[in-house]
């Protein structure tokens, strides 16, 4: 802790009576006097600064408790505060209380008015019983009696239902008739007045489908190509024409026609095709020499160039596909 104000006011008093004894003391030695004015003046010099900075320490004291007074103003002010709240809520507590006391009281209450009322629901249905068996005898002598008089009511009521439900009957098919033949007669008048319009259309939309289908050839039918147009490949394979041409050869013809073709083939699909009509000439060959009674085998060969060339073929009797019924059958050569 630095030093206080009285402390560094006694220090420079003593200070200065130390200085003053020793002026008095050699003032006759004036080469000492100056060394000790010199060495006086030095401490007097660091005294007042210590003197300022004790001031400046104190100032800086005096402002921190001023500000530790404002938070001491704060806090009881927060302590007030806490206080109103504690005895709100104490109050609230209180009442809470009282409140769960009148509660529990309330349902002791209860709780004795349920055990009464459970010993009178008891003894209410013990009388009830006995006036219950009372009645059920009373209600067997009654209807003991009354037997006889619903038996003859019950028929007199059952013939007058029967007619009366007869005539309902009668009266609902009369109505049900007359709407029947009502809706038929509007049905009538409404189907005779559109009827030449429908049959108009109809002839209108027949004849539009069928010049559709007259100028539109499907090359494909569910994604397969189908046996005209299978056939018209081979024709033209064999006719010569190119594989890669064979499509625009079949559009041009069909759009000379006036026919829009729909689809398109490939140079794969003219192999493909050409290649299922030589395994089908295969199985029709076998079918015919199957069912052929006779047949007459032959083969010839050459050579060309150090190459030979042997040529197979059979004569048999075939059916003419030619015709529609395919049943006459003619002499034919098939190679092998």
């Amino acid at each position: 802790m630095p030093p206080g104000r009285k402390h560094l006011a006694d220090a420079l008093a003593k200070g200065r009576e130390v200085l003053a004894q020793q002026k008095e003391a050699f003032a006759s030695e004036t080469v000492h006097n100056d060394l000790l004015g010199k060495i006086a003046k030095s401490q007097i010099g660091e005294l007042e600064v210590a003197l300022a900075q004790e001031s400046a320490e104190c100032q800086r004291l005096q402002s921190a408790l001023e500000k530790s007074n404002q938070k001491c103003s704060q806090l009881q002010a927060e302590v007030s505060q806490w206080k109103l709240k504690h005895q709100s809520t104490y109050r609230d507590l209180r009442t809470q209380r009282q409140a769960t006391k009148r509660g529990h009281n309330k349902l002791e209450i209860l709780a004795e008015q349920i055990s009464i009322l459970k010993k009178v629901e008891a003894d209410a249905s013990t009388c009830l019983l006995n006036r219950s068996q009372d009645s059920e005898k009373a209600l067997a002598l009654l209807t003991k009696a009354n037997e006889g008089l619903c038996s003859e009511l019950s028929h007199l009521m059952a013939h007058w239902t029967m007619q009366l439900e007869k005539s309902l009957s009668k009266l609902d098919t009369s109505k049900s008739n007359l709407k029947a033949l009502q809706q038929e007669v509007t049905a009538l008048r409404k189907v005779s007045t559109c009827a030449r319009a429908v049959t108009e259309r109809g002839i209108a939309s027949v004849k539009a489908k069928i010049l559709q289908k007259r100028s539109v050839h499907n090359l494909k039918e569910k994604g397969v190509y189908t046996n005209a147009t299978r056939d018209i490949v081979r024709l033209r394979v064999k006719a010569g024409c190119s594989r890669n041409y064979i499509y625009t050869v079949i559009s041009t013809i069909l759009a000379s026609a006036g026919i829009e073709t729909i689809g398109s083939i490939s140079r794969t699909s003219v192999a493909r095709i050409i290649r299922e009509g030589y395994i089908a000439a295969q199985i029709q060959l076998g079918h015919e020499m199957k069912n052929a009674e006779s047949m007459t085998f032959s083969a010839d060969g050459t050579s060309h160039r150090s190459i030979n060339y042997n040529s197979r073929h059979v004569h048999l009797l075939a059916e003419n596909y030619a015709l529609p019924g395919g049943n006459t059958k003619q002499w034919a050569t098939h190679f092998f």
